[in-house]
């Protein structure tokens, strides 16, 4: 239990600070912990076809350098192609062409699914506007070292995150503690209909808290609806990682965090709610 307290602790420090402080480090870091997941990921892959070509270590810093730089639709849809591209030319001229299919799959499918998430987090990080609160808004400038400190986008960032980290765990102490019911036992038995109830009442809640601690200035049934949603797909991000490992026969998706598992175990949620908070925040901020 220390360990994985201590291993906890990490984790949040590892992803608070570089989200504080945007710009190229926020990046940056995120780059090598989402090239981390993919090694896992291809690692996982290898059990299901033969092992994924490396493609996927070019893709995602160059996701991450389009997002950053905010190179338009052209530098991304030339990203795009070339992960769905290079694999398909790999596999055509290679001598066996057993799972050839399966192997191009695998790769684009991991290119794809760390590359958008992460464009997704650091084009939430980057969102412009203001907030009410300055207290965040002068720390996100005081850890700034020349780029635009984007207040909004870190509140909203922040928000996502922790919307995430309550959900699942409200989901864990709930079903714990009254879960009876399974709700998709076929690939996660342990995960209950009460658990699900319970991370997304705690997901709602702190939709709403998240948005008044950080100044987000929305409306209370805007942060409830945002948490809820937010908290739904984050189950659904977790339950699509159990079905990776499930079909890979793994239990973790690495070593790397004790008491956690792999990177991938901790990202798991993150993949589909960073998304989902990019959109969502965007059409909040436009329309609400």
């Amino acid at each position: 239990m220390r360990q994985r307290s201590i291993s906890a602790v990490g984790v949040v420090i590892v992803g608070i600070l570089p989200a504080v402080m945007g710009g190229p480090v926020f990046a940056a870091v995120f780059v090598v912990l989402f090239l981390m997941g993919l090694q896992e990921y291809n690692a996982m892959a290898a059990n299901v076809g033969n092992a994924p070509l490396k493609t996927g270590f070019v893709v995602i810093p160059a996701f991450a350098l389009v997002a950053l730089v905010k190179g338009g639709d052209q530098a991304a849809v030339g990203v795009a192609a070339f992960a769905v591209g290079a694999p398909l030319i790999w596999v055509m001229f290679r001598q066996d062409l057993n799972q050839a299919f399966v192997d191009w799959a695998l790769t684009v499918g991991g290119s794809f699914y760390l590359g958008i998430p992460l464009v997704a987090a650091i084009s939430l990080r980057s969102s412009d506007g203001t907030i009410s609160h300055d207290w965040l808004s002068n720390l996100a400038d005081s850890l700034r070292f020349g780029w635009d400190a984007n207040p909004r986008g870190l509140a909203w960032l922040l928000t996502t995150l922790i919307i995430t980290w309550m959900g699942d765990t409200g989901a864990y102490l709930v079903g714990r503690t009254f879960g009876k019911h399974p709700m998709i036992p076929r690939i996660s038995p342990k995960k209950t209909i009460e658990g699900l109830t319970g991370g997304l009442l705690c997901a709602s809640i702190t939709g709403v808290a998240g948005s008044q601690l950080f100044g987000l200035d929305i409306p209370i049934w805007a942060g409830f609806v945002f948490g809820l949603l937010i908290g739904a797909i984050g189950v659904f991000g977790d339950l699509v990682e159990s079905l990776l490992k499930r079909q890979a026969g793994v239990k973790d998706s690495g070593t790397l965090i004790p008491g956690h598992g792999g990177m991938l175990d901790r990202l798991d949620a993150l993949l589909f709610t960073w998304t989902a908070g990019w959109f969502l925040s965007t059409f909040i901020d436009r329309w609400v």
